[in-house]
């Protein structure tokens, strides 16, 4: 168990450091949690969990200085729990969310950690020792990678046995309400991405999609094709006359300022 929860401690640092570097996309819960089914020999019930709480999470983004529940940790491990104990789903649900929860407090706190690194290296400069700047950048990436490692290392550790002793306590009724209730999960995470993306104008196009996948059959591959036909037209008919209109714009904003020729433009 103990080499189990390091290498998928291990994967789960490097997608935390796949978040502030290369953007590979291994961020998302679908691929994490995808990888994490392979490392533990089960990668459909990866991709099962995965998806459930990729769906599930989709509208959750960073905006401003607000950090959201860290989808990273917290799909390794409901992917690695819902593997490990049998639970699938239902337990993968139940173990992702707190554990998204707890890493967000921590991620606030290693951020905040790596801000004074940045004041740091200011001081470094004034003193222009310029090599040990690269030491603080490779610093900074080692907390973020420890603030996902250590956690998923604990959680995967322990967690599993002690999911595994809770599962044969819990009725089978409440069981099977939790997966029933990680079905719905996901049009909850649909709602919440729509409600933000979605403006009064756009619910045609979605009703027309919903209307041809449902009545006329037509595959996700057509529909998609559709709609970006449909963008295009939308973009041309929303911008007819915008030229005219830019060039109007900006011959009436140009300002004499004075008599010597200068101009705001």
């Amino acid at each position: 168990m103990i080499f189990k929860a390091l290498i998928v401690a291990i994967w789960a640092g490097f997608c935390a450091l796949d978040q502030f570097g290369p953007h590979l996309g291994f961020r998302k819960p679908l691929l994490a949690g995808v990888v994490v089914g392979f490392l533990l020999g089960d990668p459909l019930q990866g991709l099962i969990i995965a998806g459930t709480l990729e769906l599930m999470w989709l509208g959750t983004n960073n905006v401003g200085a607000y950090q959201p529940p860290d989808v990273i940790s917290g799909a390794v491990v409901g992917v690695a729990i819902g593997i490990l104990s049998g639970g699938g789903e239902a337990a993968g649900v139940a173990v992702a969310v707190p554990v998204a929860l707890l890493v967000q407090q921590l991620s606030m706190i290693i951020m905040t950690t790596n801000v004074s690194l940045v004041h740091s290296a200011d001081k470094i400069v004034q003193f222009g020792e310029f090599g040990k700047i690269d030491k603080l950048q490779y610093l900074g990436g080692l907390f973020f990678f420890l603030s996902r490692a250590v956690p998923v290392f604990i959680a995967v550790w322990l967690g599993a046995p002690a999911v595994e002793a809770v599962l044969d306590v819990i009725p089978q009724f409440v069981l099977t309400g939790l997966s029933v209730a990680s079905k719905l999960i996901p049009a909850v995470g649909l709602a919440m991405l729509l409600s933000m993306m979605l403006k009064k104008n756009m619910w045609i196009f979605l009703t027309l999609g919903f209307s041809l996948s449902t009545f006329l059959q037509i595959p996700t591959v057509g529909i998609a094709i559709f709609a970006l036909v449909a963008s295009a037209l939308y973009d041309i008919l929303m911008n007819r006359g915008g030229g005219t209109q830019s060039e109007t714009a900006d011959v009436t904003s140009v300002v004499v300022a004075d008599g010597e020729g200068e101009f705001d433009l």
